[in-house]
């Protein structure tokens, strides 16, 4: 294991623990201010500060599962998904957003059907998309998202997802830490850097790994390995 991989399993397995011990903390500070009678009258200084109370508790909420999601230890709601039938989906409800941006998309004519969490992939898709957007200029740029079937051992078949763009691409130093959480890519300081760490923890829970390849001013890739639910899927010969 390189010494960039284990960095990231112990940061990993320090976030899980993390959002254990907030998870009972704040499930705690929500459960209490709840029994707090609404009807009530209490003065207005402490209204509002039980009203403040309250908001931080959800933004504690809120931080414990963007660690969890990190960690690999968000509750998943499974289904059997087409892989191919789920991107499609996903980039015509981004398409309008998205305008000045040119979108191919090629998929592997086969049956790529995962066993995962159908919502939170498509998210995954859609924040991978606005990261891509994001490193390309006003004037727009180029993705390519294409499948694939990966043939390595066919004990395990899995498949390939890739997305690739036209923007300013990364440094070897910000690719290595790019799925870190609070580690953010974006120069226009814009967005938190959560969103390729949600990205990373998802489909490491699902079973897969998620890497990424940049060079500066070559653009991105992100390619996702997924195993495929073989008892349904009629594999590539």
């Amino acid at each position: 294991m390189t010494d960039s991989a284990e960095k990231m399993d112990a940061l990993v397995q320090l976030a899980g623990t993390i959002a254990h011990e907030l998870n009972n903390i704040f499930t705690a500070v929500s459960g209490n201010l709840t029994l707090l009678n609404p009807e009530k009258v209490v003065p207005e200084s402490q209204d509002v500060s039980i009203k403040d109370i309250a908001r931080a508790a959800q933004r504690g909420v809120e931080l414990t599962a963007k660690l969890q999601a990190f960690a690999g230890r968000q509750r998943l709601n499974r289904s059997y998904v087409n892989l191919n039938s789920l991107i499609l989906q996903t980039m015509h409800g981004l398409r309008s957003t998205i305008p000045q941006v040119h979108v191919s998309i090629l998929l592997a004519d086969a049956n790529f059907v995962v066993f995962i969490d159908e919502a939170k992939l498509s998210e995954t898709i859609e924040e991978l998309v606005k990261n891509a957007v994001e490193a390309m200029p006003q004037t727009g740029g180029h993705i390519a998202i294409e499948t694939s079937y990966l043939e390595e051992d066919r004990h395990y078949p899995r498949v390939l997802m890739k997305l690739k763009d036209s923007g300013q691409g990364m440094a070897p130093e910000v690719v290595v830490r790019a799925t870190e959480p609070l580690f953010t890519t974006c120069s226009r300081g814009v967005r938190p850097g959560w969103g390729l760490s949600k990205c990373s923890g998802f489909v490491r829970q699902s079973g897969g790994r998620m890497t990424l390849s940049s060079k500066l001013g070559q653009g991105t890739v992100v390619t996702i390995e997924l195993p495929l639910a073989t008892e349904i899927n009629q594999l590539p010969r």
